[in-house]
């Protein structure tokens, strides 16, 4: 069923999902406003700044969307996993850091300055309200990111994440970690880009305490010899509650980025989907039917890994000090391939964009 072609449509949020979205709809000669609920691009002011890595089909990216990212992506030359102290290295080919941000040297800034050469208009401390929720048009696309109100407005089931993070400026760059321990469930993670660092240690559905963040700043003394002298509790949403999460249209309107369940539900890792499911967005304003069998195929395995990672990972994750025994028998080497050949078959069986090398071709 083809959606009614319209020439004005409203985009909340100015994160990338919502900046691909609109400069999309632009350039296909819609007029596109733009509303967002903080004070300039560049999504929540948790994550501006922050920088992520991400496995990414940089170039099939880039061409789907439409727009060429490749000069907001920095190659990963090291990654480094974890288990308590011993240390495993990750194949990093095909990884990039990337910066969120409003700085001129963030992927962000890049799509905005799309947007505006198109003439997408932007409104600012303009925020998603209830009050306004039924008048919306069909065809509204939501680009609301981890942001809980806007998940509990939409009826969208979610995880609350809980977490310390860090960041401030750094010499270093190029480099990646990934901590795993019992006293979270999820990980630890820091990455490096244009002169900034961003560390979070954080799970899914409960909290972490001072005492985890203690231990965890005692291994990045030990292993890493880093600290970081400051540390902010925060928290957030993630559409990962259940393995059918991932809806593009909702009561007729478009859900697009994280906040439409295009993210990895293993790893946590949301650029890639974001990127594709806002070209995808502003195929939905003209064409439903063929933006929602995209969608659906870039998230087709996203119910199988869901259960995976619920019913086998998670039993696996509660004992790091057998993981690390095993690792520590295997030796590097054959740790590293086994990680590695876990790695190639779980790109070839995953459909989040980016990670599967075939999934935007």
């Amino acid at each position: 069923m083809k959606g009614l072609r319209r020439k004005e449509v409203t985009v909340y949020g100015a994160g990338m999902s919502g900046l691909i979205a609109a400069y999309n709809l632009a350039r296909e000669g819609h007029d596109v406003l733009v509303r967002e609920r903080e004070t300039t691009f560049g999504g929540s002011s948790m994550f501006n700044p922050s920088t992520h890595v991400t496995p990414l089909d940089l170039e099939a990216t880039s061409a789907y969307i439409g727009i060429d990212v490749s000069p907001a992506f920095h190659a990963v030359e090291s990654i480094s996993l974890y288990l308590h102290d011993l240390r495993i290295p990750l194949p990093a080919a095909g990884s990039y850091a990337v910066e969120r941000s409003s700085r001129l040297s963030s992927l962000d800034a890049l799509l905005y300055e799309k947007c505006l050469g198109a003439e997408v208009e932007f409104e600012f401390e303009r925020d998603l309200v209830r009050d306004e929720l039924g008048d919306l048009p069909p065809g509204t696309i939501i680009a609301c990111g981890l942001n809980p109100e806007a998940y509990d407005l939409l009826g969208i089931p979610y995880i609350t994440w809980y977490g310390w993070m860090s960041r401030g400026e750094a010499d270093r760059s190029g480099y990646a970690w990934i901590w795993l321990d019992e006293c979270i469930n999820e990980y630890g993670y820091i990455s490096y880009c244009n002169g900034l660092y961003y560390d979070l240690v954080f799970s899914y559905g409960r909290e972490v305490d001072a005492e985890c963040l203690q231990r965890y700043r005692e291994f990045m003394r030990g292993a890493e010899d880093t600290d970081h002298a400051e540390w902010e509790y925060v928290s957030g949403a993630v559409p990962l509650a259940a393995p059918d999460n991932p809806r593009l249209l909702r009561d007729g309107l478009i859900m697009c980025g994280t906040i439409s369940g295009a993210m990895d539900p293993f790893m946590g890792f949301g650029i890639s989907g974001a990127l594709v499911s806002g070209k995808v967005a502003a195929m939905a304003v003209e064409d439903t039917t063929a933006a929602e069998e995209e969608f659906a195929r870039f998230t087709r395995n996203f119910a199988s890994v869901h259960r995976f990672k619920h019913e086998v990972w998670y039993g696996l994750r509660s004992r790091v000090d057998l993981l690390e025994e095993l690792a520590a028998v295997l030796g590097p080497q054959r740790s590293l391939r086994l990680i590695a050949e876990g790695i190639r078959k779980g790109r070839k069986g995953s459909a989040i964009p980016g990670f599967s090398p075939v999934s935007c071709s």
